[in-house]
């Protein structure tokens, strides 16, 4: 089997999902990339969102923790959340550091590469864009009448309406370090997660999708390891591909499905039966995560 230290990989997601996949690839050093999505807006980064014209620092602050594998002072100040009767209580010091850079004149994707040195990191973390922008939904007409526009993160995952077709406003680019990333990539990787909110936000970035769109590496989605809610209502794996495709996506390549999950997929993409979970568990396993990549890649 390969060594994901002879492959260039690139996964692009957001939130904890993406934390896991790259740290079940991290093997790869230099060679692995994760591609963050920039439109969460809550928690500490929807705050700063609200308070000045930036990108969200959450995911990418979470991202660059998974792949710290040395405890050190850094790290700890990197991941403090302050607890305070003030305006700081609940705020991460990482974010604040990232937000802080920024505000220096240096770009989002630069300020990320500060910390990474500073961490010590062999593997890139870079957003989606270095421009703010929200995620935006169109829900499909109903008996009840025409269809509404959903603003932001917290509002797309808790509503029980049919999700007609995703976008952001203001529409933006990814900078070249990222499409670059994508053109060089042995492999691109769709990580676990929100699919409509950790997933899809990177995708519907214009040159992100043409990026992957004319490479000629296996596009590769690890699904969840149990079916997605939103709003109450089931995440099917065909809403899913119907969102991609309208979104301008090549057709996947290849599936991971986790074994114990039940494959009621109705589909003509390849899917593979793998073991990366346990049933009930909150996260993929690493060791199977990896070897089911590498799998599809030998």
């Amino acid at each position: 089997m390969l060594s994901a230290k002879e492959l260039k990989l690139v996964c692009i997601g957001g939130g904890h999902g993406l934390g896991r996949l790259l740290v079940a690839l991290k093997d790869a050093g230099e060679h692995l990339t994760g591609i963050v999505a920039t439109t969460d807006d809550g928690g500490s980064t929807g705050r700063l969102r609200e308070e000045a014209d930036t990108i969200a620092w959450g995911d990418l602050r979470n991202c660059l923790n998974h792949l710290n594998s040395a405890p050190s002072v850094g790290q700890l100040l990197f991941e403090y959340r302050f607890n305070t009767q003030g305006d700081l209580n609940g705020h991460n010091l990482g974010n604040l550091i990232l937000f802080a850079l920024e505000q220096m004149s240096i770009r989002p994707t630069d300020a990320i590469q500060v910390m990474r040195d500073m961490l010590r990191i062999e593997s890139y973390v870079l957003p989606m864009s270095d421009s703010p922008t929200t995620l935006m939904a169109d829900t499909a007409a109903s008996e009840q009448g025409e269809g509404n526009t959903l603003m932001g993160e917290l509002v797309i995952d808790d509503s029980s309406e049919e999700i007609e077709r995703l976008y952001l406003s203001p529409s933006v680019m990814a900078e070249q370090e990222v499409v670059d990333s994508i053109a060089q990539a042995d492999a691109i990787i769709l990580s676990a997660g929100s699919f409509m909110t950790s997933i899809m936000p990177s995708l519907l970035v214009e040159n992100i999708a043409a990026a992957i769109n004319e490479s000629s590496a296996p596009l590769i989605m690890v699904a969840n390891l149990k079916e997605e809610i939103i709003g109450g209502q089931p995440l099917k794996f065909d809403k899913q591909l119907t969102l991609l495709n309208k979104a301008g996506i090549r057709p996947l390549d290849k599936v991971l499905w986790p074994l114990h999950r039940v494959n009621d997929v109705k589909t003509d993409v390849p899917i593979q039966m793998c073991d990366v979970g346990e049933p009930g568990a909150a996260l993929h396993d690493t060791n199977g995560l990896r070897a089911a990549i590498l799998s599809v890649l030998d």
